[in-house]
């Protein structure tokens, strides 16, 4: 275990003192811990996974070796950064005149994306999970980035949080044909109110046979008719 935590910290750019700060110990008792002189509770393992961004199934698999679980450790930083890209892609193209969007219809416009390009190529662009809310499919993680990134401004408006960017995105992670979806998407719905948006993703398929709360597959995007799939 020693060996994994050590790896994963140095891909993460971690140093010991950090590490420590953030699992809620010294950086003697760490030191001891990556010496193996000293075992990990669960619940440091579990503080660890959540540094990590990596399932504590992943940490507890004695089949995979060291190398792998460091691998599901950088695929999982790699995701995020597209996610964010992804994000950001969708605020350029995708907000009003005065470069403001809702926070809900932004949320919306990230969805159709992933899914449109499931639709298209069977492969979303960020692959992360979708849930079925009140406001329609949301991705967990879109809530994190909103309200940690300082590359995006947050500012209330009567009932509504309207999102900026501070500083023009960087869109290294995403390709031409992610490019061209999310252009595409946000193109159609550039000039739709956020109900308008609301109201279509819970027409489609995906958010009606789902319960609430619960993981919207991508496959069932393919269930929509080319002209209702954004």
């Amino acid at each position: 275990m020693q060996n994994l935590i050590i790896k994963m910290r140095t891909a993460a750019n971690l140093s010991q003192a950090q590490m420590a700060k953030q699992l809620g110990m010294s950086r003697p008792t760490f030191i001891d811990l990556e010496k193996g002189k000293r075992d990990i509770t669960l619940t440091e393992l579990k503080k660890m996974s959540q540094i990590f961004d990596i399932p504590l199934e992943i940490f507890l698999d004695d089949e995979l070796g060291v190398e792998e679980k460091v691998k599901c450790q950088n695929f999982s930083k790699k995701s995020f950064k597209k996610f964010h890209d992804l994000i950001l892609q969708c605020i350029q193209y995708g907000a009003d005149d005065d470069g403001k969007i809702t926070k809900t219809k932004l949320a919306k416009l990230v969805y159709l994306c992933d899914f449109t390009h499931y639709y298209k190529y069977l492969k979303p662009i960020s692959g992360f999970e979708y849930r079925r809310m009140p406001q329609g499919p949301v991705s967990i993680e879109f809530f994190e980035i909103i309200d940690n990134d300082n590359s995006i401004s947050v500012m209330p408006k009567k009932n509504a949080m309207m999102i900026s960017l501070v500083e023009k995105p960087d869109s290294s992670t995403l390709n031409k044909n992610e490019e061209a979806i999310i252009k595409a998407v946000c193109q159609k719905w550039k000039s739709a109110k956020t109900d308008r948006i609301v109201k279509f993703t819970h027409e489609q398929i995906p958010w009606k046979v789902c319960r609430e709360n619960e993981v919207i597959p991508y496959e069932l995007i393919n269930n929509e008719a080319p002209e209702h799939v954004y």
